[in-house]
């Protein structure tokens, strides 16, 4: 997922320009391998990166694992906050612990109950399902 190169730099209080400098890289070649995904950086990259750092080409890689999980969960946890907010529910039920097989509780008194359930449908990660056993409609992630 595109950024986990600057989200890694910005976290050590790096530029860009400063890691091409450091690697010998252009700039415009990190730019450009930042807006790709991990699998995608050339092992030329990897290796030069995690020199800079004193990281085996491994190690880095599990950093950049990590940081590109983070924003990929980011952006997927915004799609439902988007929803929850386009129908005026509150998003502080939301959080990455959905992620994790969390779900989340709705009363189902609300008028609107079936437009937000619908636009949970929607989405590419969530699933809303009324639970008749406690009158609940319950929203989770796909898995």
């Amino acid at each position: 997922m595109a950024g986990f190169i600057k989200k890694y730099l910005d976290s050590r209080g790096w530029t860009i320009y400063q890691l091409g400098n450091a690697t010998g890289l252009a700039h415009q070649t990190i730019r450009s391998a930042d807006s790709k995904t991990v699998d995608q950086l050339s092992a030329k990259n990897v290796r030069l990166i995690a020199e800079v750092f004193h990281f085996t080409a491994g190690e880095i890689l599990d950093e950049f694992y990590e940081i590109e999980e983070e924003i990929t969960n980011d952006e997927i946890l915004k799609e439902l906050t988007t929803v929850f907010e386009k129908h005026g529910h509150n998003t502080d039920e939301i959080s990455s612990e959905l992620l994790d097989g969390e779900t989340i509780k709705l009363d189902m008194t609300d008028d609107n109950i079936t437009k937000l359930a619908d636009a949970v449908n929607a989405t590419e990660h969530f699933t809303a399902y009324l639970d008749s056993s406690t009158d609940y409609m319950i929203v989770e992630a796909t898995q």
